[in-house]
């Protein structure tokens, strides 16, 4: 008789979602693998050992090592009591106060690193660069077309981006983003465009009505003032069509030594609100993340904060 073929054991998710609950606690992890992430979503107040006992036993077990969670102002302190870290905070994030994002990086220390004094210098010259390089861009940008596409097109050229990446292990160009759910229960679009003589850039947003806040993120990062151009050209646009769709705060993580999207961030009219440890990976290495944040309009007269 013959024996049946064996039968491969399905591939893991790239993003999953866990649960933890018990009398004190109820948590929902967020996993992403495909970028090493973990976000905590916390359904009740107060930092219990317990649940960063649980949230270090999922990372440790996914070797995934930077775990974020964002958070109302009274709640820092409970999260800060057990090894997190105050790491930046995204203005209007629950439409009528700011969120806190606190972070942590797994190890073997209950105490998370921080961002080293290198770090902090990275990061302010990249800062300081893409001001200066901003006010180069014209306030029109001539030459770009920017439009919606369909999630088919725009999982196709993420997946183009990620298996280049696994073939030439480099870091020029490298995929930031799988485009893949930050939040749960989110709404989601997608954006093409092409500066002249420039590649085609991706972008994405995802957006909750409910609390008014938008995750923007950015395929690749750019090579070329070209490539700069039509994501400052693409940032704008979405920051326009989030404000109309009643979004008030659209916030995006970028490695801390890229000037190309510091420049495009900077001059689409965002600014830098935090600096996250090891918050992000770029060309198959973490790096510390640039948290970037725009207030695109104030929930009790609809004023945009940056005009």
């Amino acid at each position: 008789m013959a024996k049946a073929a064996a039968v491969p054991p399905a591939p893991p998710k790239w993003v999953e979602e866990l649960h933890f609950k018990s009398e004190s606690a109820y948590l929902c992890l967020l996993v992403n693998r495909r970028v090493g992430l973990i976000r905590v979503i916390d359904f009740r107040a107060g930092a219990l050992p317990a649940k960063r006992l649980f949230i270090q036993n999922v990372a440790k077990r996914e070797q995934i090592e930077k775990v974020i969670l964002l958070v109302e102002k009274d709640e820092v302190s409970s999260w800060t009591r057990v090894g997190f870290v105050r790491e930046g905070t995204i203005p209007g994030f629950y439409k009528r106060s700011d969120g806190h994002l606190v972070g942590c990086v797994i190890g073997d220390r209950t105490a998370s690193i921080e961002v080293s004094d290198d770090g902090q210098r990275i990061a302010e010259r990249t800062v300081n660069a893409g001001k200066k390089n901003a006010k180069e861009v014209p306030d029109v940008i001539p030459g770009v077309t920017v439009e919606f596409i369909d999630v088919d097109d725009a999982h196709a050229a993420r997946d183009e981006a990620w298996a280049h990446l696994a073939k030439k292990k480099n870091g020029e160009g490298a995929p930031l983003s799988g485009f893949d759910a930050f939040g749960r229960e989110a709404e989601r679009y997608y954006v093409e465009a092409t500066a002249k003589k420039g590649r085609k850039v991706y972008l994405t947003a995802e957006f909750q009505d409910c609390f008014g806040h938008s995750l923007i993120e950015i395929l690749r990062s750019p090579t070329e003032d070209a490539d700069v151009l039509g994501l400052t050209a693409a940032l704008r646009m979405m920051a326009d069509d989030l404000k109309e769709r009643g979004i008030i705060s659209a916030f995006a993580f970028a490695p801390s030594d890229d000037i190309g999207l510091a420049t495009a961030y900077v001059a689409a009219g965002f600014r830098r609100t935090g600096l996250l440890a090891h918050g992000c990976q770029s060309g198959g290495e973490r790096k510390d993340a640039i948290l970037w944040t725009r207030k695109l309009a104030n929930p009790a007269g609809d004023v945009p904060e940056d005009a």
